[in-house]
């Protein structure tokens, strides 16, 4: 089971209202519950993150309830939020989650962000394994597509961009994915869709800027800056789920109203959909006097890092 997302993390069609100052309330639909992020790092995949600085969003169900146990069942629907994903973690995405699905196999992808450009290097799966390297810039290509703009590309190290385009050549003859919905190519642009940048649960919202800062590629959804509502206990780092309906494990909760806080504020809380009833495992729960529920939860991390009994 893969986790929530996200970056990082971490993409659906927002209506217009998610641009607008005025954050809305209502939920979409019956059952929805409304998820609220502050602090929080995401694995999408074991060993890739995305750090969730702040995040306002609605969970859809896609039948009649939403199953933390079945991440196919709900949908993710930001309504606002910044993500960050650093540049290991995107080259263990494309190697492991994206581009094994390309019509030529692209593989041993590196990206380094440099001076706010994205630089990538890899192979390119010929008759013999071709060494490629390029240079690229990030933009929206609409509201919900990043697109990677690669201003110097060479292959084998003397090819460069110019001469291929000359020749006519271009990544989309060679990389063009065999599933056009998880990310296509155009001329020497790739486009990647938030819808399917990641494993399930999907992810959906309205991209208002991308770019690199620093080590880090950073998304913002929605209204930048918008405020997050007050979770019942105060806390640094945390989830906030309510509204709607739930099911974890073999409890139900209606109207929810759950809060999970960082056992060690010290760090953002390291959240793993995947093993999320271990995290509870090791944490502490308490009620609240509106019958909701706070439980404190450790990070994956710390779990990850315990030596498993001798059987």
């Amino acid at each position: 089971m893969k986790s929530i997302v996200p970056v990082a993390i971490t993409t659906l069609v927002l209506s217009g209202a998610a641009l607008c100052a005025t954050v809305p309330t209502r939920p979409p639909v019956s059952g929805a519950v409304r998820m609220e992020v502050q602090n929080c790092q995401f694995h999408v995949l074991e060993k890739v993150m995305v750090t969730v600085t702040r995040l306002d969003a609605w969970m859809i169900p896609k039948s009649q309830l939403i199953d933390l146990d079945r991440m196919n069942s709900f949908i993710l629907q930001i309504v606002s939020g910044e993500t960050r994903m650093k540049a290991p973690d995107l080259s263990a995405l494309m190697n492991d989650y994206l581009f094994p699905h390309a019509k030529e196999p692209v593989k041993n992808m590196t990206v380094t962000f440099e001076n706010g450009t994205v630089v990538v290097k890899g192979y390119l799966r010929k008759a013999i394994d071709v060494p490629f390297e390029g240079k690229g810039i990030l933009s929206i290509a609409d509201p919900s597509d990043i697109r990677l703009h690669f201003t110097d590309l060479k292959v084998a190290g003397v090819i460069k961009k110019g001469f291929l385009d000359a020749l006519g050549i271009k990544l989309s003859s060679v990389a063009q994915p065999g599933k056009q919905t998880r990310f296509h190519i155009e001329g020497d642009d790739i486009i990647l869709p938030i819808t399917a940048l990641f494993p399930p649960p999907r992810v959906a919202g309205t991209l208002t800027s991308v770019k690199i800062d620093g080590d880090e590629m950073v998304q913002v959804f929605g209204p930048p800056n918008a405020a997050l509502k007050d979770p019942p206990t105060p806390a640094k780092n945390y989830i906030y789920f309510y509204g709607g309906r739930i099911k974890f494990g073999k409890l139900t909760m209606n109207d929810v109203d759950l809060e999970l806080i960082d056992k060690d504020p010290s760090n953002p809380l390291d959240f793993s959909l995947q093993h999320y009833y271990e995290q509870l495992q090791a944490g502490y729960s308490k009620m609240t006097a509106s019958q909701g529920l706070v439980t404190y939860i450790a990070d994956y991390s710390a779990i990850a890092q315990k030596p498993q009994p001798a059987p």
